[in-house]
């Protein structure tokens, strides 16, 4: 395992009806997060909400003796990252009297999860009434408030800086070098990796779920364990195909072209599909099948992933 330097992982989910993280808004509208594409509009969940829904994930599912910290009031961390999964895989900044300012880099970078279908091609606007008592005993009053709702496919991606799980850079001075002092045994590390993996099977602490359940969990999902740390695979998901707009279509080149670059220093890849999400999914399959990657489920492909980290 000590070769693999980076694991990366980019997947496609289909949401039902749902508002998954709101924009602005105003008194009585509760939008959706959007931004524009040559003049579309497209939703988004931002990469601070993903952080939130991996985290919550992680701790919902943590076994006895494993330690998570929570946020103070003034949304401070604990900062141990021998003892903290939180501190370790998410980073912190402490202040200090001293040096200003304890400071962790996340060893995960999470992307923002991007709505590749128009938004007015795909939402709606749901009524909603909130009653409410203007004074004791007096008549029952409402309040308007209108939803922006909306179902599409939404592209998400983690990379993982497998080096940093568990360490800290040390600067040698002296010799102009950098090593990394590690807290935690290599088990362990590993341990906490396959913690945050095992989530994206399992999340589902988003916003206004009471009343828009859905599901976010992957319905396509790739996971490369890399020789090297790279980003690359998060361009892995396209719609269209020859910069023509071809909905529910996985561009078949870009897709090709990328699952190249990245197999040149990936000890492993796996995937997985389940079946209806895109409408070309048999192309997709051809692509994989000529490069000698296996399709699973979303569900198996992930635990296929675990097991290879133990």
């Amino acid at each position: 395992m000590k070769d693999i330097k980076g694991i990366s992982v980019a997947w496609l989910s289909k949401t039902g009806l749902t508002n998954l993280n709101s924009g602005e808004g105003e008194s009585n509208l509760v939008d959706v997060k959007k931004f524009k594409k040559e003049g579309v509009e497209y939703p988004y969940v931002s990469g601070q909400a993903m952080r939130f829904y991996l985290r919550e994930t992680i701790r919902r599912n943590l076994e006895e003796k494993s330690f998570m910290c929570v946020p103070n009031d003034k949304g401070e961390t604990c900062g141990g990252i021998k003892t903290c999964i939180n501190c370790d895989l998410f980073g912190f900044m402490l202040p200090e009297k001293t040096k200003g300012a304890s400071k962790r880099v996340s060893p995960i970078k999470v992307s923002p999860a991007v709505g590749l279908l128009p938004f007015e091609e795909n939402a709606t606007l749901d009524f909603l009434t909130r009653r409410k008592f203007k004074e004791k005993g007096e008549k029952q009053e409402g309040d308007i408030v209108n939803v922006e709702i909306g179902t599409n496919i939404y592209k998400c991606g983690i990379a993982v800086d497998l080096q940093r799980v568990g360490g800290e850079e040390v600067v040698d001075q002296k010799n102009h070098t950098v090593k990394i002092k590690y807290e935690i045994k290599e088990n362990e590390r590993m341990a906490r990796v396959r913690k945050l993996i095992e989530s994206l099977k399992y999340m589902a602490d988003y916003s206004k779920q009471a009343r828009l359940l859905t599901d976010f969990t992957p319905d396509i999902i790739c996971i490369s364990l890399q020789k090297k740390y790279s980003h690359r695979l998060q361009k892995l998901f396209e719609f269209g195909e020859n910069n023509e707009k071809i909905e529910r279509n996985i561009n078949t080149e870009i897709f090709s072209e990328i699952l190249d670059d990245v197999k040149e220093y990936s000890d492993k890849i796996f995937f997985g599909m389940l079946s209806g999400i895109v409408k070309n999914e048999n192309a997709v399959k051809e692509v994989l099948a000529n490069r000698n990657i296996a399709v699973e489920t979303p569900q198996k492909a992930i635990e296929n992933a675990l097991n290879f980290l133990k």
